[in-house]
């Protein structure tokens, strides 16, 4: 069956069966009735197979598999049915027979099946076979006994031809069969006859006795429906009630039905089938109706599919172990010959014979060895693609299912042994109904079945359904299903994940244990990504604010978002965007740090579970990336960019807001720059008070602080220097903020200058450099435009020039 000639509508046709019986998991008695989960399964199964609809389009093949897909959910739903009821109620048929010897063989026979569950069980599969069997429509038959023979027959007296003709010579049912008589009959009957044989086989094996008889009568062959009738067990109820309370309902008239001596009727039939004078489908119809494993030769000829071999072994075993059981019992009143051996039961009975476990261990071990020929079977369909189905009933019926669980798992190992997609469909759903009724620990333990159907369902994009599958995973659910919203495309748009995630609320997982599982898994995709850290510090220089993420970036970003979709969630956003922040950050990913924190409310600060310092470092963030935003503003104002606003607003307007633009600049950057960075009261918070993973944990929390530190107080003071020398010609204050800058550099009171270096690495030279250009435009400025006029920028400058000095050379 090719996969794509199946709508994946059948994927949320079986999603929707398995929501609606959610609610009754662990109640085998609703999950395994006439409407429950199996039936739905068989429902849906049969309706894609007999109807067009317009969502598929089935081949011949793919119709015949849909079938026999929706018999084996049929034999599931009555198997299952039939081991969920108690067995062992009533009286046993020794204790029916001590109370009353003329109890009837129906009710001895209704008796063994509840004190043999194995008995009943094979029953129920009897039945489903006959049930799901197709028999062909019955031929148009005379209403006369071998009409043509007989015409020839008087044709040939009236002319006194004596002499042989080779007709028979009788009209006898055993004309044709009688050692020394090699008589035919009339071409056009015989064709009748075999015709008529032939649609009684089928109508048996449909389980259509009855009908079957009434074709005999029908077709003046009353004795063969004499014959057919003979199945049934002798029924008297008026016998059955004798050693019950008097009942008024009881007609005195009550009358019996039934075979009286079934056993002796059954040794017949079994003569009969294996007569060689008899045809080969006389033989099989006899053989079907009183079947053995005796007779099981003259059965299976007449078998054509694989189903008809199973119904032949599965009959035979039932006919045989209740021929056993009424020899257990002396055959009961009925079966037995003469006056005397009924006499003879009375005594047998006080024997107490009661069925051994030797028995029932040998009559197991013939069940198994009959219904394991049935691989090897060769049949007329195509085994090959059917296969997996004819085991998963043989699995059901031998209750054999954990090695063929155990296969379908070996067969993902190989992707070239994979089953396809319909049959890991079955399997996932026969796993699950299994799963939902408690069967066993041991045949549903293993998840490896449902969770490729999951990959299969993700990959064929039908993401509404996947928490519902994804629940049963047990303790594995919450990973399984945060790793499913870990892969989503990073494309999805924002309302699709959240609606994903918040489905896993309907499927009894906790959205706050999945989200966190998929933040983690998303944040591990994209540290695997990103390239491998050095000793070495992000060069800043190239930082575009308007790039293009990359896609370790994205992940990054949405492992953030996990967590901002819900409100269970929102106090662990704080911790969360920090560790992000601070990871993007000292890999110099500047624009996804702005972007991974745009959008957070101020009041994840108050919903927080805060560890130490978590708002500072915070704030410190949403103050640093805010700087960067303002250096990508100014150098726009200065840049090309700027001069569109100067024509728009005039040279005025336009040096004002540079001004202005500079003086929010550097203001913020000396906040920023002073800042503790979070270090001091992190610091102080590790002592001894967390365990030993947590003080490990804040630990590398700190050298990574301090690590920012060293990449982003230089970067700032050289960026913020850099714009500054370019703005001395829009803003006559940007020459002194420089030296201001450079003050605070030189100062030893904060030891700012120590955040210059790292490792081998010194930005010390690079930024001295800078100051003698911010020192030597200043004193160009001054040169032109006059002492009078000049703020005087090199005044501060002189104060720790000294400095520099000593750190040129120190360094």
């Amino acid at each position: 069956m090719d996969t794509a000639s199946i709508s994946s509508n059948i994927y949320r046709d079986f999603a929707e069966s398995v929501e609606k019986f959610q609610k009754h998991r662990g109640n085998p008695e609703t999950l395994v009735s006439g409407q429950g989960l199996a039936a739905n399964f068989k429902e849906i199964c049969t309706r894609r197979a007999t109807r067009k609809l317009p969502d598929q389009e089935l081949t011949d093949e793919d119709r015949r598999m849909l079938k026999l897909e929706a018999n084996t959910w049929e034999l599931l739903q009555r198997v299952y049915d039939h081991r969920r009821k108690p067995h062992g109620e009533g009286k046993t048929a020794q204790e029916m027979l001590k109370t009353n010897p003329y109890t009837p063989t129906s009710a001895l026979y209704r008796s063994w099946l509840s004190h043999s569950p194995r008995l009943a069980e094979l029953s129920e599969v009897q039945k489903w076979l006959e049930a799901t069997y197709r028999a062909p429509e019955a031929p148009i038959l005379t209403k006369e006994y071998w009409k043509f023979t007989r015409m020839d027959l008087k044709q040939k007296k009236r002319q006194n031809q004596t002499a042989r003709t080779g007709y028979v010579r009788t009209m006898d049912p055993d004309a044709t069969n009688r050692t020394g008589d090699n008589g035919v009959l009339n071409a056009d009957d015989a064709e009748e006859e075999k015709a008529l044989l032939n649609a009684l086989f089928h109508h048996v094996r449909a389980g259509k006795i009855e009908e079957a008889a009434v074709i005999c009568e029908k077709a003046a062959r009353p004795w063969r429906a004499a014959v057919l009738r003979g199945v049934y067990h002798l029924n008297w109820p008026g016998l059955e009630a004798l050693d019950e309370p008097a009942d008024e309902t009881i007609s005195k008239d009550d009358q019996w039905s039934g075979n009286r001596r079934w056993l002796l009727w059954r040794q017949t039939c079994g003569r009969a089938a294996l007569s060689p004078a008899l045809p080969a489908t006389e033989r099989a119809l006899h053989a079907a109706i009183s079947p053995s494993l005796v007779t099981l030769s003259a059965l299976l000829p007449l078998c054509r599919t694989w189903e008809d071999y199973l119904w032949a072994r599965i009959s035979a075993l039932i006919g045989d172990r209740i021929e056993a059981k009424l020899n257990e019992t002396a055959g009961g009143y009925w079966n037995r010959g003469t006056l005397l051996d009924r006499l003879a039961l009375l005594e047998r009975l006080e024997e107490d014979v009661k069925p051994t476990v030797r028995q029932d261990t040998e009559w197991e071990a013939i069940i198994t060895h009959q219904l394991d020929d049935l691989a090897d079977v060769a049949t007329d369909t195509d085994v090959t693609k059917e296969d997996f189905l004819r085991r998963s009933q043989l699995g059901i019926i031998m209750q054999k299912l954990k090695p063929l669980f155990m296969e379908v798992e070996d067969s993902f190992k190989n992707p070239r042994d994979s089953l396809p997609h319909f049959s890991i469909r079955f399997f996932a759903h026969l796993w699950l109904f299994l799963n939902m009724i408690n069967v066993g620990e041991d045949l549903t333990q293993s998840t490896i079945i449902i969770e490729k159907y999951i990959e299969i369902l993700q990959n064929a994009g039908e993401r509404d359904i996947v928490a519902l599958y994804t629940s049963f995973l047990g303790h594995a659910a919450i990973k399984k299903y945060a790793d499913y919203l870990a892969s989503q495309p990073l494309d999805a748009p924002r309302n699709e994940l959240e609606r994903a995630l918040r489905a896993a609320a309907s499927y009894h997982l906790d959205v706050r244990l999945v989200a966190e599982e998929a933040a983690k898994l998303s944040r591990d995709r994209a540290i695997k990504l990103f390239p491998a850290d050095t000793r070495r510090l992000p060069d800043l220089s190239k930082t575009d604010l308007a790039g293009k993420l990359s896609e370790a970036e994205l992940h990054m970003i949405r492992s953030l978002a996990w967590l901002r979709f819900h409100p269970l969630t929102q106090d662990m956003v704080l911790r969360q965007s920090n560790d992000d922040t601070r990871w993007l950050l000292c890999r110099g990913r500047v624009r996804a740090a702005i972007q991974l924190n745009s959008g957070l409310p101020e009041s994840i600060i108050t919903t927080g579970r805060s560890g130490p310092g978590q708002e500072v470092e915070y704030l410190l963030y949403s103050k640093l990336l805010a700087l960067w935003e303002q250096f990508s503003v100014v150098e726009k104002l200065m840049g090309p960019d700027g001069r569109g606003i100067m024509e728009q607003d005039g040279q005025g307007a336009w040096r004002r807001r540079i001004e202005d633009g500079i003086e929010q600049l550097f203001t913020s950057a000396i906040d920023v720059i002073n800042t503790s960075w979070g270090v001091d009261s992190v610091g102080q918070a590790v002592d001894g008070s967390y365990s030993d993973e947590q003080d490990e944990q804040e630990q590398a929390r700190v050298r990574e602080l301090r690590k920012l530190r060293k990449i982003y107080i230089p970067e700032i003071v050289i960026r913020l220097t850099r714009q500054l020398i370019k703005a001395t010609r829009h803003s006559p204050s940007a020459t002194t903020k420089a030296m201001a800058l450079a003050n605070l550099m030189a100062d030893g009171k904060d030891k700012l200058h120590l955040d210059f270096v790292y490792g081998g690495q010194s930005r010390l030279p690079e930024y001295l450099m800078l100051v003698r250009d911010a020192v030597l435009k200043g004193m160009e400025d001054r040169s032109h435009k006059g002492e009078e006029h000049s703020s005087d920028p090199l005044v501060p400058a002189e104060v720790r020039l000294d400095l520099y000095y000593f750190f040129y050379i120190f360094h």
